[in-house]
């Protein structure tokens, strides 16, 4: 390799590493030359380097960068991979959930982060099912993302080969698949309901957040993912999972792809021989040393208490108090320019925490003193879809609509909203006009109010949930 395409290559990893926080390091290029080849005949470059000095010379736009992401990222899964976390799943953290759950909201969140073409997300859909005798009581919502389109796609048209099952239980098609010619399935209505797919960069978009659903999460599998991460963007993106799980719930991902000194803000826990990462009060969190041999986590079947990890600690000798390290500066708190603003970001807060009927009581009040505030029928839509409340949903972004016709976010919330309700005309009309408003502006521009969403984004989410082009 010449000088020249050397530096081409230290270039276009380093924009890798920006865009999509993928980790090539010189070791790596190899690797990464194979697959920009594989693009640059797909994309009609005359070869690798001349694709990567494309890349360079300009600011790719996000439908560039997503293009790319597709040649990186592996669309390698199946059903039910990874049968013990399954088996964990199913048997012991979902009843267990369900039990503290069972006489209060009766709600279940799950995320399948980095879901590739949909199996690892209906999966999670067919256990839940299997776990809960009396799903159809319960409010169950399945997040799969990603953050390539075409394997988006994929996912939403729920049909697939056989080579989606190998590995996967006998009971498996039978129960919860329908033939199609080919020798290919399509997964059942009753589990497809249940899991919804967001387009989403875990090194660039922001979660948890309202409007792609990652909020206020119970289970997160974020499985084979992070090893395509740099150290720093892991540390970031484990953090941000963090944020997104409601207090005592799990992150599960692969082992071999991190160090345990990854995740000091989780307790990490061995149950039936898979490593979770549970999200316990800081103060619950044993030191260093119990990393060496983690804890297993005690399940009650069907416990009429929150399931809760035993952490044993050695006694240990009073130690002196060291001097108290000067505390930093406290960050300036935000500044809003009026009370409904102040309240909005509040009521925000306490949604991505799982708090919704005290977000939603804020936004009553706002709405009270402002019957014309978008930003508070916005919020009250987002949080009734949580709730399952699909039909207040439509009426508060009716309401939007009603003070700007044109609101993109509502309309491309509408389309999600009328896909659950099985209103395919009607979320195929504001999907269609989402996309046509998209349209006129340029991709890479963010909308207000979508918590850094650029155009090219919600147009390849539009996309993959409903085939506007």
């Amino acid at each position: 390799m010449n000088s020249a395409d050397s530096g081409v290559l230290r270039e276009v990893s380093s924009l890798i590493a920006e865009r999509l926080c993928l980790d090539y390091p010189e070791e790596r290029w190899p690797d990464l030359t194979r697959k920009l080849q594989t693009a640059a005949t797909e994309l009609g470059f005359d070869h690798s380097m001349a694709y990567a000095r494309w890349l360079t010379e300009g600011e790719p736009a996000t439908e560039d960068i997503e293009k790319l992401a597709g040649y990186l990222t592996t669309g390698e899964t199946y059903f039910f991979r990874d049968k013990a976390s399954f088996d964990l799943l199913e048997g012991k953290l979902l009843p267990s959930i369900a039990a503290t759950r069972a006489a209060t909201d009766r709600r279940l969140r799950l995320w399948s982060a980095g879901c590739c073409t949909g199996e690892e997300a209906y999966s999670l859909a067919i256990s839940c099912a299997r776990a809960l005798p009396d799903i159809d009581t319960w409010k169950v919502s399945i997040l799969g993302t990603d953050v390539n389109p075409k394997f988006l796609a994929t996912a939403e048209a729920a049909i697939y080969g056989q080579w989606s099952f190998r590995s996967a239980p006998a009971w498996l098609q039978e129960g919860y698949f329908s033939p199609l010619p080919g020798a290919r399935v399509l997964v059942h209505a009753a589990i497809r309901k249940l899991v919804h797919f967001e387009c989403l960069n875990l090194a660039e978009d922001s979660y948890p957040s309202l409007l792609n659903g990652s909020n206020a999460m119970d289970i997160i599998f974020c499985r084979n993912v992070l090893m395509y991460f740099g150290p720093e963007q892991r540390g970031r993106v484990v953090s941000a999972l963090h944020r997104c799980l409601l207090e005592g719930g799990y992150l599960i991902v692969n082992p071999a792809e991190a160090t345990v000194a990854l995740f000091p803000m989780f307790a990490m826990e061995n149950v039936d021989g898979v490593i979770l990462y549970h999200k316990v009060p800081r103060a619950d969190i044993a030191g260093p040393s119990s990393h060496v041999e983690p804890k297993v986590a005690p399940f009650a079947e069907a416990a009429p208490e929150p399931a809760r990890a035993t952490r044993e600690t050695s006694p240990r000798a009073p130690v002196p108090p060291s001097p108290s390290p000067p505390s930093p500066p406290s960050p300036p708190s935000p500044k809003f320019d009026s009370v409904a603003e102040s309240a909005l970001a509040v009521a925000k807060d306490l949604a991505d925490r799982g708090r919704l009927e005290e977000a939603l009581g804020l936004c009553r009040n706002v709405l009270a003193a402002e019957r014309t505030n978008q930003e508070a029928y916005f919020l009250s839509a987002a949080i009734y879809g949580e709730l399952g409340r699909l039909d207040e949903a439509v009426a508060a972004l009716g309401r939007v609509l009603y003070l700007d016709q044109d609101c993109i976010l509502a309309h491309h919330a509408l389309g999600g909203l009328y896909k659950r309700l099985g209103k395919s005309r009607a979320s195929r009309r504001h999907f269609r006009k989402a996309g046509e408003l998209l349209s006129r502006r340029g991709r890479d521009e963010v909308l207000p109010g979508s918590e850094g969403m650029s155009c090219g984004r919600l147009l390849e989410s539009i996309s993959a949930m409903a085939g506007v082009d």
